[in-house]
């Protein structure tokens, strides 16, 4: 079944002086249109400035688009109701690049997982205890940090806190935005794991954001590249790809030795 349609999506800002809004406008994105299936993982990949991180906000209902819409379970994301954005809300979440920026430093990690349960349940205090210790437990903590502060925990502690959080409402899908880029390899490796289990356990849907086309191609079932705003090519994880700009990204990744990364740059 369809969880997410994106139709026909232009986004354009207004550019500006130091003091004054001028009436040209620049286009971010132009004709942007894909659909997202319930459990699937799409990967949105392209250079910065591609238009990526715009669309994922405007998915999020962050931002408004140009012109187009956003069907999320067939409702209007810009065009629906105080009740139905509420909704909306419990199940569609995201998980952005800086983990530590995510979070009020003053919280301890219960208070943040808990924010989320505070706002959407009806929940006890036991049930709200009980249901964070699942949730940390879920993405691989010890329920002994729940009292931490963030400042207390590594990089890759504090994303799969947000990936807690994010997952406390049980939603539908996630919006991964560049959620592993700030991370290394080795903690890179952990959080994908980790990701793709809980899509197995949950029938989770993802959008997931990179410029990383390896730990795209891990991740998804469909990959959209994009360039200049626009969607230059949507392809299955196992094909090859074939627009320049798809090409570009991949002639761009480091071979995994040392050697070989030498002959490629200095060949």
């Amino acid at each position: 079944m369809t969880l997410l349609e994106v139709k026909n999506i232009e986004m354009q800002y207004a550019q500006r002086s130091f003091m004054f809004k001028r009436g040209q406008e620049d286009p971010v994105l132009q004709e942007v249109t894909f659909s997202l299936q319930e459990g699937e993982c799409l990967g949105i990949v392209g250079q910065s400035g591609s238009g990526k991180s715009t669309l994922g906000r405007i998915i999020l209902g962050i931002e408004r688009p140009t012109k187009g819409e956003v069907l999320f379970q067939g409702i209007n994301l810009y065009e629906t109701t105080s009740k139905h954005k509420k909704i909306i809300r419990r199940d569609l979440q995201a998980v952005f690049q800086n983990s530590y920026h995510s979070f009020n430093p003053k919280q301890t990690i219960f208070e943040i997982v808990e924010e989320p349960l505070l706002n959407f349940e009806q929940f006890s205090k036991t049930e709200r205890q009980h249901k964070i210790r699942e949730l940390l437990d879920c993405v691989e903590l010890e329920s002994t940090i729940a009292q931490k502060n963030p400042s207390q925990l590594s990089g890759g502690q504090q994303q799969r806190v947000n990936i807690a959080r994010a997952l406390a409402l049980n939603p539908k899908l996630i919006v991964l935005d560049e959620a592993i880029s700030s991370l290394d390899m080795i903690l890179q490796k952990h959080i994908i794991h980790l990701l793709k289990t809980l899509q197995k356990d949950m029938q989770l849907a993802y959008i997931f954001i990179s410029h990383d086309l390896q730990a795209t191609r891990y991740m998804s079932d469909r990959i959209v590249v994009m360039e200049h705003g626009q969607l230059v090519e949507e392809i299955g994880k196992d094909e090859a790809y074939k627009h320049p700009a798809s090409l570009e990204l991949y002639n761009a990744i480091l071979p995994s030795h040392p050697r070989e990364r030498t002959k490629k740059f200095f060949r």
